[in-house]
């Protein structure tokens, strides 16, 4: 299997665990009798974890073939420091930093704090927010975002109505329909007094060589298009020592990492999937605890793309990404210096 299909199943079932019920930016918004509307309702949801501690049970359910598949794990916050899962499928995270652990101990990490930012998360979505149903016994408020085009319902966040902590968010196609949640099932802290922030983990040094670093450029034989359609804008880039070049887009709610490394496709080595059609390559997509993928190669470079959007609405993000036909005449090539991670922080 490429290097990128292999990294995004190492994290795979942490990816939308944490990145969906924590954020990453270090400064506070008002508190909850404040947050009167949807995009202020979000943002203190994403910068929950500077203000509150809380330790609990997350399940991940998704949808493949109609039938639903579940996962649950472990999740913690600890004086600004989130741990979720266990074992050899963890991740920690505190600030901008994130490590992740794999089969031969903890294996990567990010430094480097966004320089681009993403789009606001009404730009290219109608948000409302209303009263949400109790969730693992606390009271909640639902933010739901529709397509402008359409007015289907595709994504639904609750929030603790007390903390602001993000307590589940549910994904839904284009049917308006639930295809992907990760949520509390169980609360065993939330708020409350604020612990001691832990030191450095030692995690930091674990193979250094394999931590990506923020770069202004990539290879030619690589893509960075500055945009991918409409919608999607280009947030980061890094690349791996191995070559990999990661990069990161995102709408405003939804963000999807885009894993590049010259070579071909060792396709009988990949999780059976489905045929996905990316502007004449043959693709496979399919559904993991940790989000969609979908994999192929063109012209010598192997594209990884990972992201917890619906699988018809990531297909479209690749034939996006590989459009050869683009009105500029070319890749865009733009910078940014943020990276969706393992805890898939958008």
């Amino acid at each position: 299997m490429s290097t990128p299909a292999r990294f995004a199943r190492a994290a795979v079932v942490t990816v939308v665990a944490a990145g969906a019920l924590v954020g990453s930016a270090a400064w506070l918004v008002p508190d909850a009798g404040a947050a009167t509307d949807p995009v202020t309702v979000l943002e203190r949801a994403r910068t929950a974890t500077v203000r509150e501690d809380f330790s609990g049970t997350v399940e991940v359910s998704w949808k493949v073939d109609g039938r639903w598949h579940a996962e649950r794990t472990p999740v913690s916050a600890t004086g600004g420091t989130v741990q979720v899962g266990a074992g050899t499928r963890q991740a920690e995270g505190r600030g901008h930093d994130r490590w992740v652990a794999g089969v031969s101990g903890w294996r990567a990490g990010w430094d480097e704090a966004a320089d681009a930012p993403a789009p606001a998360p009404d730009r290219h979505w109608k948000l409302s927010v209303r009263p949400g149903p109790q969730i693992a016994g606390r009271a909640t408020d639902v933010v739901t975002a529709r397509d402008r085009a359409t007015g289907k319902p595709r994504l639904k966040e609750f929030t603790d109505r007390t903390t602001g902590v993000l307590m589940r968010r549910t994904v839904l196609g284009p049917d308006g329909r639930p295809v992907r949640r990760v949520g509390f099932v169980e609360v065993s802290k939330l708020g409350g007094s604020r612990s001691t922030p832990p030191t450095t983990p030692a995690r930091r040094a674990a193979d250094a060589a394999r931590t990506p670093a923020a770069v202004r450029s990539v290879p030619d034989s690589v893509d960075a298009p500055g945009a991918v359609g409409d919608r999607y804008r280009l947030v980061s880039r890094y690349r791996r020592a191995d070559g990999t070049v990661q990069l990161y887009y995102s709408d405003g709610l939804f963000g999807v990492s885009v894993f590049e490394r010259e070579g071909t496709l060792d396709r009988a080595s990949l999780t059976r999937g489905d045929p996905v059609d990316v502007s004449g390559a043959d693709a496979v997509g399919y559904e993991t605890a940790g989000g969609t993928v979908v994999v192929w190669d063109h012209d010598g470079v192997v594209r990884t793309v990972v992201s917890d959007l619906p699988a018809a609405d990531l297909a479209d993000f690749a034939r996006g990404f590989d459009d050869r036909h683009d009105a500029a005449g070319g890749w865009l090539r733009a910078v940014g210096d943020y990276l969706l991670g393992p805890f898939g922080w958008r």
